[in-house]
């Protein structure tokens, strides 16, 4: 998954749409990454750091309602959305932030896989609320 970059209006709502994808079992190409079985556990944080506090936080699955939390919209296909609500971008505030998404079993809501992390050159995904 390449870092998701995004930039949201203060006091407006946006929904993003996020693909995922891993590896294939030849590891010579990519297949989706199926979410079936799986929520999204969506953070909005404070800093770039691993003990840094969430601001928001929110769980995303098949019913989830897509335009204030966000939603799995195609599972098998490895597709959600995750929304930044109005009170959102009033909770954060303006400024570049960092967000996580933790893919965890629907059932018991335990880790599965982890995209936020910093890579090679420590990049984070980010969110940027901006004023118009």
């Amino acid at each position: 998954m390449e870092f998701i970059n995004a930039a949201v209006i203060y006091g407006e709502t946006r929904v993003f749409d996020v693909s995922i994808q891993e590896r294939n079992e030849t590891n010579t190409g990519f297949v989706p990454f199926d979410l079936s079985d799986c929520a999204v556990y969506f953070r909005i944080l404070g800093s770039a750091t691993a003990n840094a506090k969430p601001l928001v936080e929110k769980l995303i699955n098949q019913t989830t309602d897509e335009e204030t939390i966000g939603q799995i919209t195609d599972p098998v296909n490895g597709q959600f959305s995750f929304a930044v609500s109005a009170d959102d971008t009033v909770k954060v505030g303006r400024g570049s932030h960092p967000i996580q998404f933790d893919i965890v079993d629907i059932d018991t809501l335990e880790h599965r896989f982890f995209l936020g992390e910093g890579g090679v050159k420590g990049e984070f995904n980010k969110i940027h609320v901006v004023q118009v």
